[in-house]
């Protein structure tokens, strides 16, 4: 890993900001586009999630709207070719338009407050290093709706594959350890933008647990750390809050068993 002497020019790069983008063909179509409240959230939902299908009712969900505003929103995004639909059974499927959407490689790079890009990254190679078959990491809360301030959580859930109870002790133990641990500003302002973070993260971790630095300007981030398993989640779906989770948050890491989950929760009444 190398460290940037000079970190202006990193944070004045648009690309270490991008997030997902979709095109708009021009003219538009349905000029009732910009009308409807639903669109952001089922544009949101879908981008993160364009793997998957799901019908108007799943969809409705994650929008703080009824099933009618979603459904008038999805029929203007549809005539401007932003998401596709198709009919399976009774149900009207919805998904997003892969050719319109331009997805960065690196979706810790969607989060809108840069500052809180490092210590997410740190905590996603934790957690993966200490925990077991992790499944999926979705960031949620007000560092994902870009509310945050320095005395934000940090909200992680982590869908793991099994040993419930022991994954949630180990991630409550991690947390407390993040809680303490200092981010030196050469990694939280350089280092968040480089591609090989991962890569080098063993020397990254060298570095944050270096006891005998003194970081003047380290900086210290509150952790919540959610585990469940596919089953643990489905048995309490009702208690879940889909909006803020699936809805508003950011999927960090995913897999097939994810996205399943995510269907089969957003299916249950």
């Amino acid at each position: 890993m190398q460290n940037s002497s000079s970190t202006e020019g990193l944070n004045d790069d648009p690309n270490s900001r991008k997030g997902a983008s979709i095109e708009l063909p021009l003219p538009v179509q349905d000029s009732e586009l910009f009308k409807h409240s639903a669109t952001t959230y089922i544009l949101n939902f879908l981008s993160d999630n364009p793997d998957i299908n799901v019908s108007i009712r799943q969809l409705s969900k994650v929008v703080p709207l009824s099933e009618r505003a979603t459904r008038e929103a999805v029929n203007v995004l549809e005539a401007n070719t932003l998401v596709g639909t198709f009919h399976k059974g009774n149900a009207r499927r919805v998904h997003i338009n892969r050719d319109r959407l331009d997805n960065p490689s690196d979706p810790i790079r969607s989060i809108p407050q840069t500052e809180f890009q490092t210590p997410v990254r740190v905590a996603c190679c934790y957690i993966t290093e200490e925990l077991e078959d992790v499944k999926g990491i979705i960031l949620f809360g007000s560092v994902a709706r870009g509310e945050a301030d320095r005395q934000s959580d940090i909200d992680l859930w982590v869908l793991v594959g099994d040993n419930h109870m022991q994954q949630r002790h180990s991630a409550n133990k991690l947390a407390k350890y993040l809680d303490g641990l200092q981010i030196p500003p050469t990694i939280a302002v350089a280092d968040a933008l480089d591609t090989d973070f991962e890569t080098g993260w063993d020397e990254v971790k060298e570095i944050l647990e270096a006891d005998e630095e003194d970081w003047a300007s380290a900086q210290r981030y509150s952790f919540e750390i959610l585990v469940e398993t596919p089953q643990s989640i489905i048995n309490q779906s009702n208690r879940v809050d889909i909006e803020e989770l699936f809805g508003e948050g950011i999927t960090l890491s995913s897999s097939e068993t994810l996205d399943r989950t995510k269907l089969e929760v957003l299916s249950s009444e």
